[in-house]
């Protein structure tokens, strides 16, 4: 008999008063978090239960009671618990209103139905209180697993004895327990420098350490290491360990422990002892010597054991697995000494952080000189799990292997949950009583965590083999048995245990076994085609030949829509990273393989042909499975050969969908390096690039992607060149020899298909020759190719190119501004014509270049060399360039900057291209007038250039940023110009729907210059900040407004909220801070708190903009702004919205006066309803790393609480110290709630 069912009887037989104080003394251990207890079912000090509602009842921390119940009447059954459940909310019997009543708990001592519970919880529907039973089936699994004293005291189950052991003890036992498993405490000490000398600082100063991490990361080898060390040079002290067996702990402690000598006690998993709480009470007994408790945990219940000692102040130490570098580090040294990368990855991959698998790994490597060797590696587990998995000991029968084997699939079963586990039992034949003595015993080996109800298998590479032996290896259990009841439903158990046993284990041992189950479920389900893409999508490894027969079966029949009048290829970045195609889907997996590829490939573009707007996503799937990678070596490049050759069949047969497809895949496959980003372990990413080497295949791949370039060049100019433009551009990733064998190709097509007339051709070839010889190639046929491909167009181009120093001597010598100098020289020595018939074919010629050259700002700068050289030399031959361009409207968009500059010194220029710009409208013209005015001479500024240039501002309809400086020069004939051009830009903004802008520098350093119509400077400035946010980013123009309105503050933000569902952040508003500038701003201020506050969407997520104004505050304007804000806390503490926006800036951007706020608050009111309603925590927050977010906002709570706490207000505080108290407690259920999720996530 198990024993679990030797409890299940102990409880089924006893008598009611004892299993009450059985239940009891579980409840206090189960619900700690009390302010009182009362056992009102129990006659004090005797063992006679007496009548009362309810039979105990707990008093917690916010107020509300938990009342608890008792059976073991099994013959009224149902119907007294209900009865129960009746008194317990009928106030008239317990003395407490119903809404006081947080949770009734039923303890009994018999099993319900689930309909019969439901009947239960059917009482309490209307009510906000919870139910929870712990029947006979629950409650023993709590005694059996984590309250054996309990079974001992209440129940006279025998318990081993010998608990407190020394270290040297403590090692034998624990060896001897994990029967090899566990890593063994005798190991050498390695790669723990960093925490070892982090827990000897430590033990220094603190009584209580806790060593924290997941099973097998060494805590407790740490432990003992440091506890060593300390020893060694602290004679006084002693060490004890506790090698807990469920007994009580205080006599042992009091039997071994002198109160005058010095010790360390080390408690190993001290989660796992429910008795903590008496080595707790013995370090606070009267002791003269000193007393240091070291303790490991895991991670998951590292919060459980901190809150349990945390008066003491314990001090955690994070232990984390091996890092892949330090498992590198260790294989890269002696003996081993694996310094090749690639290896490095397999052996991490395999190890998962475990040093003795890497080690055992490193010797199969260094021992089979083959990296493949690695892709198998079943023999080398087997060693490593030898000592455990024999016939003997704790694994006869296979039973344990079998229930390891089932909870690595599933990665965690609930446990207490009988009804789904036992569903999943029955399945495999496994009773449900030796599950649970099997998980009990894996447990103690660290096989197994048990938590959260719930069991599962710490590390992955051990959940893997288990799962690969059992269901795949030995077939302990039926593999096909998985795929009947539970692919549908947990395909993604799938995913995790048969993928990494493939990867691990060998394909061939894992499709050897599994794929006659593969096949057979498939036989019954293929004709439902979601479940077959969702089938296949996950065995298309072990089911080639039945993938392809499922695609064609539903692509054949589709109809077909002829040829597409155009086929795109091309996609933006992340197009398909949603609403993936499952079709190119499932077949990109068959992508990653020779095997049968051709025929893939061939039903994949099939099915683009009848569906041609999935093209770009096949071509994408193409690029991320098909370009070379470093495994393609080993195969020959066979992926890509195959590939290729498909699409040259395709091409040559004229079928637009391949060729369209070799043209764009050319591109990328002619290149020499191929970049790869691909996901890694532990949610990491990874990036490389892989050369590919100048071997036979590969100069054979390349061949024939240039015949057929060549071969079909006529028919598709233009889809060539494409190809070999894209070739010839710069790279950094170039390869000298595999650019020296293509050289006589490309020589070869340029002779065949090329022509000098061609400026494009011409630039390609100039390109591609100048790109060989940058990589030190040299042909025979270069200084012919030079010398006959140009053209006078392409001549052009060279005198425009940025490029133009190539002679890399000269550029060494000369710095970027005399680069350009030399370059703008030589500009105006070139292109000086000499009639207007030179002049429109050079421009013709120029906007060619513009367009292809796309190197906007380049050749306007050049433009304007030119004309303004020809200006020099010929006034009259360069007005009428300027006259070309404006009859072209101006379609290269050119500005005469440079022209107006040198040109608008006389009264015969300036009226010429006056003259000019008044002739007709076009492109820019606006512009261009703005220019000349800012550029004329001052001497020639009369009436007539005021009245036009106000004419210009009038009448411009484009977005144009107008500066006033430039202008300051026609102050002399209007000195009010400025107050006339500031309306007219305001009203056209205003009524028109333009975007004037106007320079900063006006209203920062020029103020005086608008005027003294502040309403109109006010209303500009406005409309300024709302075209740009950034126009007067220091806020010097809006400072300068202030001190002549202070009101134009409150204005200002009012604007702010002048667009609808405008939110403003405090980042957009920076150096509001200034209004501590002006004097007596408060008053202005406290307006603009009012509106800011009616008006902001406020959640307490992100910081209220009301922070805009204190932050970086100058000292001395510090203590203002705190008054100001406790003012207005005085006036405003009874509004939620504004005391919201007090706490924010308390918080954020004057954290000094956080305590001072909330004590002022306090002694101005103890409504407990408005201090509910305060963020004084905020509402989320920034974090980053592993942490729980729930620990941290407890943490501020309970800062808040201390800070309650100092208030002399005195009982008036109670409701409010209860929210903070509700807070907390909530913070501490969620936060064990997110480890709960931590401890279930699949890694």
């Amino acid at each position: 008999m198990s024993r679990l069912q030797t409890i299940e009887n102990g409880l089924s037989a006893i008598n009611e008063t004892v299993f009450q104080e059985l239940c009891d003394s579980f409840l206090i251990l189960k619900n700690n978090n009390y302010r009182a207890f009362s056992r009102t079912g129990s006659q004090s000090g005797k063992q006679k239960t007496i009548k009362g509602t309810p039979d105990t009842f707990l008093l917690l921390p916010n107020g509300k009671y938990i009342f608890v119940e008792y059976s073991t009447n099994i013959s009224a059954g149902l119907s007294k618990l209900k009865d129960d459940i009746n008194k317990c909310i009928d106030s008239n019997k317990t003395g407490i209103s119903v809404n006081q009543i947080d949770e009734i708990i039923l303890c009994i001592n018999f099993n319900l139905k689930t309909e019969e519970i439901q009947s239960l919880e059917n009482l309490l529907s209307n009510k906000t209180i919870s139910l929870t039973v712990y029947m006979l089936d629950s409650l023993a699994l709590e005694l059996n697993l984590n309250h054996r004293n309990l079974t001992s005291q209440y129940l006279g189950l025998p318990l081993d004895t010998g608990q407190i052991v020394s270290i040297e003890r403590f090692i034998e036992e624990y060896d001897k327990v994990s029967k090899g498993i566990a890593t063994s405490l005798n190991n050498t000490f390695l790669h723990r420098e960093k925490e070892l000398k982090q827990f000897n600082d430590v033990i220094l100063h603190s009584d209580f350490i806790i060593l924290t991490g997941s099973p097998g990361v060494g805590k407790t080898k740490l432990a003992l290491e440091g506890i060593k060390n300390f020893l060694s040079i602290n004679l006084s002290f002693g060490a004890y360990c506790i090698s807990y067996k469920n007994h009580e702990l205080l006599d042992d402690l009091y039997q071994y422990f002198n109160l005058e000598r010095d010790y360390i006690l080390f408690v190993d998993d001290a989660n796992r002892i429910d008795a903590f709480s008496q080595i707790i009470g013995f370090y606070k007994s009267s002791r003269k010597g000193n007393l240091k408790i070291i303790m490991t945990v895991r991670d998951y219940a590292f919060e459980n054991l901190r809150l349990l000692c945390q008066e003491f102040q314990p001090k955690p130490i994070d232990i984390v697995k091996f890092s892949d570098e330090q498992i590198t580090d260790i294989i890269k040294e002696k003996p081993f000494e694996i310094l090749n990368p690639n290896y490095h990855k397999e052996i991490v991959r395999i190890a998962d952080g475990n040093p003795r698998i890497a080690i055992m790994t490193s010797l199969l490597a260094k021992e089979k000189q083959d990296i493949y060797a690695l892709h198998d590696v079943s023999d080398l587990f087997e060693n490593y799990f030898s000592t455990f998995v024999k016939d003997d000991g704790e694994f006869t029968n296979d039973l344990n292997i079998k229930c390891l084997g089932l909870i690595a699939f599933f990665h965690a079963i609930p446990y207490k949950n009988k009804e789904i586990t036992t569903s999943i039992l029955n399945n495999f034949g496994i009773q449900y009583y030796t599950f649970i003595d099997a998980i009990d015993k894996l447990d103690k080996l660290e096989l197994v965590e048990i938590q959260f109800e719930h069991v599962k298998i710490p590390e992955q590479n051990l959940s893997t083999y288990f799962f690969y032996k059992t269901f795949i290896k030995e077939d302990l259990l039926s593999f096909e048995t998985l795929l009947k009841y539970y692919f549908d439903s947990n395909s993604y158990c799938f995913k995790d245990s048969v993928i990494p046993a493939n990867n691990t284990f060998g394909y061939k041992n894992v499709m050897q076994k599994l794929q006659p189950h593969l096949k057979n479920h498939w036989a019954l389900i293929k004709s439902d085609q979601n479940r077959g893409f969702k089938f296949l999508s996950m065995f298309w490894f072990y089911l080639r030949n039945e993938s392809l027969e499922f695609i064609y079966t539903i692509i054949e029949p589709l109809p077909s829509i002829g040829i597409a009048k155009k086929y795109e290829v091309t996609y933006k970045n992340n197009a398909f990273a949603y609403n993936k195609n499952e079709f190119i889907e499932l077949l990109g997996e068959f992508f990653r393989s020779s095997d049968n590829l051709k025929d893939f490939l061939e039903i994949a573009f099939e099915y683009t042909l009848k569906k041609p707007e999935h093209l770009p996503e096949l071509i994408h799937k193409i690029k991320e499975r098909l370009v070379f990678d470093v495994e393609d070596e080993r195969y020959g490049f066979s992926r890509q050969s195959i590939l290729f050759k498909t699409l040259i069949d395709g091409l040559n047969k004229d079928i637009p969908i391949y060729f369209i497809s070799f043209y764009e895949l050319s591109k990328i496959f002619l290149g020499y390096k191929f970049h790869h980003t691909k996901g890694a372990r532990n949610n990491s990413i990874s990036f490389y690039d892989y050369p590919i080497p100048n071997i036979q295949v590969i100069q054979g791949f390349r061949t024939d992607i240039w015949n057929a370039l060549k071969n079909n060049f006529e028919k598709y100019p233009f889809q060539s060149l494409e190809v070999l433009q894209h070739y010839s551009g710069v790279r950094i990733d170039s390869s000298k020899e595999l650019m020296e064998f293509d050289v006589d190709y490309l020589i070869n097509i340029i002779e065949t298909h090329l022509s000098p007339t061609s400026f494009e051709h011409c630039k390609y070839i100039q390109d591609q020759i100048r790109e060989y010889k940058r990589n030190s190639i040299s042909h025979s046929s270069f200084p012919s190719l030079i010398t006959r491909f140009t053209n006078p167009t392409y001549d052009t181009f060279l005198k425009f190119d940025m490029n133009i120093f190539r002679d890399k001597t000269l550029n060494k010598q000369l710095n970027f501004r005399e680069q350009e100098k030399l370059r703008e020289t030589q500009i105006r020595s070139y292109f000086l014509f000499h009639n207007v018939t030179e002049i429109n074919i050079f421009y013709k010629t120029f906007k060619y270049l513009k367009r292809v050259a796309k190197r906007e700002y380049n050749y306007d700068v050049t433009l304007d060399y030119i004309i303004d050289e020809n200006c020099n030399k010929n006034f009259d031959l360069g007005c009428q360039f300027i006259n070309i361009i404006i009859e072209n409207n101006n379609c290269t968009n050119y500005s005469p900057r440079l022209v107006f500059i040198n040109n608008l010194k006389t009264i015969e220029k300036a009226e010429s291209f006056w003259k000019i710009l008044q002739k007709q409208g076009f492109n820019q013209k606006g512009n261009w007038e703005l220019l000349f005015y800012y550029f004329l001479e001052i001497s020639l500024i009369d009436n007539n250039y005021l009245k036009a240039l106000i004419n210009t501002i009038s009448n411009l309809k484009d977005s144009q940023t107008i500066y006033f400086d430039d202008l300051k020069k026609f102050l002399i004939i209007e000195p009010h110009l400025f107050e006339i051009l500031l309306k007219i830009i305001t009203i056209k903004n205003e009524k028109e729907g333009t975007r004037l802008q106007i320079w900063s520098e006006i209203f920062s350093s020029s103020l005086k210059l608008l005027g003294n119509d502040y309403r109109l400077i006010k209303k500009a400035y406005l409309q300024q900040d709302k075209i740009d946010k950034s126009f007067d980013y220091e806020k010097k123009g809006f400072l300068n407004i202030l001190h002549s309105d202070p009101l134009f503050l409150l204005e200002y933000v009012n604007d702010l909220y002048s667009v609808k569902d405008n939110y403003n952040s405090v980042e957009e508003h920076q150096e509001l801070e200034i209004v501590w500038q002006i004097e007596n701003i408060e008053n202005v201020l406290k307006d603009v708190f009012d509106l800011v506050i009616e008006n902001e969407l406020y959640s307490g997520i992100s910081e209220h903009f009301c922070n805009s104004f204190f932050n970086n505050i100058q000292e001395e304007d510090k203590q203002r702004a705190k008054n100001f804000i406790l003012n207005y806390c005085k006036e405003n503490h009874f509004n939620t919205s504004k005391m919201n926006a007090i706490v924010d800036i308390a918080r954020n951007s004057m954290k000094d006066i956080f305590d001072e706020i909330i004590l002022l608050f306090l002694s101005l009111t103890q409504d407990q309803n408005v201090f509910s309603a305060i963020h004084w925590r905020g509402n989320g927050g920034i974090y980053s790393g592993d942490i729980i977010i729930s620990d941290i906002e407890m943490a501020e709570w309970k800062n808040i609480l201390s800070i309650v706490e100092k208030s002399e207000i005195g009982i008036k505080l109670i409701p409010i110290k209860k929210v903070i108290s509700d807070k907390i407690e909530y913070c501490r259920e969620k936060g064990n709630w997110e480890r709960k999720r931590r401890f279930l996530e699949r890694s």
